[in-house]
């Protein structure tokens, strides 16, 4: 039964293509444009062979169009207690950052929807689904934020902490000892803390990209939901994760420590690349100890999470080796295949309820084993059995209400349109610490995507 549950949940990685336009050095060069996308189904793009993928964007895409592909679902996923994990992937100057946050480097950009990337999107999304969610439901939510810099888990909330161990939890589930969790209650405290975070991560200048990430971000939120009349309990986590460029030495004028750096970005996804590979062959031995940044990420590869991939290429001549290694990176993780299960907290009432329904359907499943048994007497017997005595599958009659839902829901439950909603009824989101509302008027680094709900949630 173990297996079945396994194989009903088990469901491939998305990997998503984004090729981004030719940048000013390169057309200043003079690079030739040698991707293609043949078809018109959005799913492959070429250079000398064809690769397929569950999405290609091509150079034109608006953010907000990735974002509706890409990450929206996930925003269901992590409310109905499941966990996500977006990353993006290629690289140096690809696209990654412009993809996940915002394109910051551009004058004018900072504060513009049109160029917010997945991550200010994601939040939006998620409270706006609170928001409109029932009101018997409390969330708590908490975010993270770290960097691994040198192999090293720094935390960005937290500059003092340099090197932070990854442990295992009760269920063998890593996780990053001693990182800042900060709660929050709007999506104006999370940009705060991303603001934060931001000035404290690891950049340098190369030839490849004047604003070059030189470690792995990865942004952490934590959603906590509870029906106040059932009691029923879900948690989620999402990894939201810029992982920096891989690069070709020669190609960035890397030097010193900025060449150091080059090397443990470039062996770190090495790392990666090796457990995607024996991932994908099977191997009995997935190599997840050999960096920080595959251990962080071992339940997006192979374990318990929704994880979608999205692969930066440049379209450039100059830049085809490192493409076509992209491409052949994001073919192999697609094969990919993490095994899916709700996050729910048992009461002890429903725990009862589960051992007893496992006694019975136990119970059941030895009277069908001594069925089985009892045939096979009479055939090694020499006893002729005719065909309506044999036992089936349908002899064994197991009503098995223990094996998880293999779909995540269409809708969100208890989702109500924010026009019948009345002042005041929407579901608390719940800060553990003492909450600090923004001062009236204050400017914040992003700008709503989303419309503000019609009516706000009570903080409690």
């Amino acid at each position: 039964m173990e297996v079945l549950e396994s194989l009903l949940m088990a469901e491939n990685i998305k990997v998503i293509c984004r090729v981004r336009p030719l940048n000013e050095s390169e057309k200043a060069r003079d690079d030739k444009f040698v991707v293609s996308f043949p078809g018109d189904n959005n799913q492959s793009v070429q250079l000398g062979k064809t690769f397929t993928f569950d999405h290609v964007f091509q150079p034109k895409v608006q953010q907000a169009e990735l974002y509706e592909v890409v990450a929206k679902p996930i925003v269901a996923d992590v409310l109905n207690g499941y966990n996500g994990t977006i990353f993006a992937y290629g690289q140096t100057a690809s696209g990654k950052t412009f993809t996940m946050e915002v394109g910051d480097q551009t004058p004018g950009v900072l504060g513009d929807p049109v160029y917010q990337g997945i991550i200010p999107r994601i939040i939006h999304d998620i409270f706006n689904h609170i928001y409109n969610m029932d009101e018997n439901l409390e969330f708590h939510i908490k975010v993270s934020y770290f960097e691994i810099y040198l192999d090293k888990i720094r935390d960005l909330l937290d500059v003092s902490k340099t090197n932070l161990p990854v442990h295992e939890d009760k269920d063998r589930v890593p996780y990053v000892k001693g990182a800042t969790e900060r709660f929050v209650s709007t999506p104006e405290e999370v940009f705060d803390v991303i603001d934060e975070g931001k000035a404290n991560r690891h950049v340098a200048v190369t030839n490849m990209n004047e604003h070059s990430s030189r470690s792995h971000s990865v942004f952490m939120i934590t959603v906590r939901q509870e029906n106040l009349e059932t009691q029923k309990k879900l948690h989620g986590k999402l990894y939201l994760v810029d992982l920096a460029g891989s690069e070709k030495v020669s190609k960035t004028g890397a030097e010193g420590a900025v060449l150091d750096e080059a090397k443990n970005i470039n062996k770190s996804l090495s790392a990666l690349g090796n457990v995607i590979n024996a991932l994908v062959e099977g191997n009995a031995h997935v190599p997840y100890r050999d960096s920080k940044l595959t251990r962080i990420l071992q339940e997006s590869l192979g374990g318990n999470a929704r994880t979608t991939i999205v692969i930066c290429v440049s379209p450039s001549e100059y830049n085809r080796g490192e493409t076509n290694s992209t491409l052949l990176f994001g073919m192999r993780a697609k094969s990919i295949k993490n095994v899916v299960t709700v996050n729910e907290e048992l009461t002890a009432d429903e725990w009862r309820r589960r051992y007893e329904r496992l006694q019975a359907k136990f119970k059941r499943l030895k009277e069908f084993v001594a069925k089985l048994e009892a045939e096979l007497k009479r055939w090694r017997s020499g006893e002729s059995v005719s065909t309506n005595e044999w036992i089936t599958e349908l002899d064994l009659n197991v009503e098995d209400d223990t094996l998880p839902t293999p779909t995540l829901p269409s809708s969100l439950p208890g989702l109500a349109a924010p026009s019948s909603a009345a002042p005041g009824s929407a579901p608390a989101v719940t800060n553990a610490e003492t909450y600090r509302p923004p001062a009236p008027g204050a400017p914040s680094a992003y700008v709503p995507v989303l419309p503000t709900p019609a009516h706000q949630r009570t903080v409690v």
